[in-house]
């Protein structure tokens, strides 16, 4: 079984990022609506503790964080590529930078307006996934929004130049900026700020206007079912290494180093200078492949 299948909900700024770039390449996929706050007992069963949204899932070979994501798309759909090597660093500075720093100034300042939107425990449950010392560290928000202000002025100078952030076709860089734009539109104090700016206003719309790909939903009960029935390919991708540190056949425990301290644990199969493969064994789905990204996640022994 090799249909895409992506474990989200609607209202997901990080879903839209991955959504734009099926949009891009035209790619076939299945959408599997998950909820929005803990628990999500139909999404562990295949990762084992993380809940981050969106998760992607390849019949047993599950794809944890945006950026795995996007890189398991590009090696799978290259005959639309979506950055060009001479462009890629600097787009994934673009991205790293929009998914932490930008993204930080949009999210409190939005979850405060549109809270009627979402149940009364998303707060909750967005609180219980930060770390204490940074609910302490909060800054306020009409600082944050200050911030954002700044942010948008850097958008727009680029986007007066060109029609996409780096040059005259959609890349990554603008999926990573776009999805914090879009999630930003909804609280109305953000958007009047975005409205100031014709040419960021125009990419958001051509972005907007490319679609979702080719979706079609599917139930969760039968995501589950297709891990269950898929055996795991083991087999080490050509860039695997030998690291002394994160030994082939140890069980170690992996969790965010930011946000959302769920943890995974599992018996590394392989590794690379960029990526980790685990084995966990559910009783819901049999045997799974976990994959990670090692830029932004913690790795301890847990044999």
């Amino acid at each position: 079984m090799s249909d895409i299948i992506l474990h989200q909900y609607e209202m997901s700024p990080f879903s839209r990022k991955v959504i734009s770039i099926f949009a891009h390449k035209n790619i076939a996929w299945h959408a599997v609506d998950q909820p929005i706050t803990a628990p999500k007992p139909e999404l562990t069963p295949l990762t084992g503790g993380y809940r981050k949204i969106p998760v992607m899932q390849i019949g047993a070979h599950i794809y944890c964080d945006t950026k795995l994501i996007i890189r398991e798309l590009e090696k799978r759909f290259p005959e639309t590529p979506l950055t060009p090597p001479e462009l890629l660093g600097a787009a994934e500075i673009i991205a790293d930078w929009a998914d932490h720093r930008l993204f930080s100034n949009v999210a409190g300042p939005s979850i405060f307006e549109i809270g009627k939107l979402v149940p009364k425990e998303f707060l909750a449950d967005r609180a219980a996934m930060q770390r204490p010392e940074v609910m302490a560290a909060a800054l306020p928000i009409e600082h944050v929004k200050a911030q954002f202000v700044l942010d948008l002025q850097m958008i727009n100078r680029q986007l007066l130049g060109s029609a996409f952030m780096l040059g005259a076709a959609f890349t990554l860089a603008d999926a990573a900026i776009f999805h914090v734009l879009n999630f930003a539109g909804n609280a109305p104090s953000l958007a009047a700020e975005i409205n100031q700016h014709k040419a960021i206003g125009k990419w958001l719309q051509t972005i907007r206007d490319m679609g979702e790909g080719q979706r079609s939903n599917m139930a969760a009960s039968d995501a589950l079912a297709i891990a269950r029935e898929a055996t795991p390919d083991h087999t080490p991708p050509a860039d695997a290494i030998a690291d002394d540190a994160l030994p082939v056949g140890q069980m170690i425990a992996i969790k965010p180093n930011d946000y959302g301290q769920e943890v995974t644990t599992g018996e590394i199969i392989w590794v690379t200078a960029e990526a980790i493969a685990v084995k966990r064994t559910d009783a819901q789905v049999g045997d799974v492949l976990v994959h990670y990204p090692r830029l932004g996640y913690l790795f301890e022994d847990a044999s």
